[in-house]
């Protein structure tokens, strides 16, 4: 098998690459989501602009994968795996959940590709859990099976979410007043980090996530406060989540959000939300915590799944799971 095509269709871009079984992405391309129809544009324009032709595809989708008919969570864009697989011709097509491939990246990411968050270093042995806020809020798990690991999905993102201090009983009655039911991903996500400026800032000029990051960066106090409070909102979730997996292993935080934050995603915040979970403090104290800085984790592992799948000399002509 020459190549493998590799995708992680997110719900604001789509990111595309090649590898060879078991090799790491090449040719890296994002293509905008609103400059094509849906995903089979995109891997039109991809595989014109790169001049490949691969002959099997690992796709991960930012929504839940349920058989071949997919549809993401945050875009009107559906598609059927057996379609693709047809119309560009692939012997084999996988589709999985964009965070259980960030999940699978988690056993093969160079130490170079994550830096710590607070005083632990290193994964430890036990489950190791990702999540990260990006148009949405991804949740996945990577458990250990023998020398081996299973990488688990999940729509933990949606789970309900409300307030755990005074200061941020405001912000949840504001958001509530909208009508919405809160989860997690209301809060904690590029969208999320607006809505909580706005709820800071209710007569203020509403600003776009990226705004937000910029005025922080020029020293705007009220922006910066909006961050600590999205910091501290994401510290909480991740100790939320290390508690529901009893992540021995590590707590990673991925998703284009949180990594665009740089200097200002504040690790004493973060830590000191992720620890406070009574009775559980020094259970959580000892899990180490960590930031994905791979610029393409979802593309690591598709190419992972590729590895493991297409190196088999019979190949399944569709697979979703």
């Amino acid at each position: 098998m020459s190549s493998v095509l590799l995708a992680d269709i997110g719900g604001s871009s789509s990111r595309f690459a090649v590898s060879a079984p078991g090799g790491r992405p090449e040719r890296v391309k994002v293509i905008d989501n609103e400059t094509v129809s849906g995903p089979a544009a995109a891997i039109r324009r991809y595989l014109g602009e790169a001049g490949v032709a691969p002959r099997c595809a690992v796709l991960a989708v930012a929504g839940p994968v349920d058989g071949g008919e997919i549809k993401l969570t945050n875009r009107d864009w559906r598609f059927s795996c057996d379609q693709l697989a047809e119309q560009f011709g692939f012997s084999a097509i996988h589709a999985i959940n964009d965070f259980e491939a960030v999940a699978h990246a988690l056993a093969v990411l160079r130490p170079d590709e994550v830096r710590a968050l607070g005083p632990l270093a290193g994964p430890r042995p036990g489950p190791r859990a990702v999540l990260g806020p990006g148009t949405g809020l991804g949740v996945a798990a990577l458990l250990p099976h023998g020398k081996d690991w299973i990488a688990l999905a999940s729509e933990g993102g949606h789970a309900s979410f409300g307030p755990a201090a005074a200061d941020e009983r405001m912000v949840f009655q504001r958001l509530a007043h909208g009508g919405d039911f809160i989860t997690a991903e209301t809060v904690i996500s590029g969208p999320g980090l607006e809505r909580i400026y706005r709820a800071l800032n209710p007569f203020g000029i509403p600003l776009e996530a990226r705004a937000i990051v910029a005025q922080a960066r020029a020293g705007g106090s009220d922006a910066h406060v909006a961050i600590d409070l999205f910091v501290r909102l994401l510290g909480r979730f991740a100790g939320d989540v290390a508690l529901t997996l009893k992540a021995t292993g590590g707590v990673y935080i991925a998703g284009g959000v949180a990594l665009r934050l740089g200097r200002m995603f504040d690790e004493a915040i973060f830590r000191a939300a992720f620890e406070h979970h009574p009775p559980y403090q020094d259970m959580l104290a000892a899990i180490p915590t960590a930031l994905v800085t791979c610029n393409e984790p979802g593309l690591v592992g598709c190419a992972a799944v590729a590895g493991r799948m297409f190196a088999e000399p019979q190949l399944p002509k569709v697979r979703a799971m």
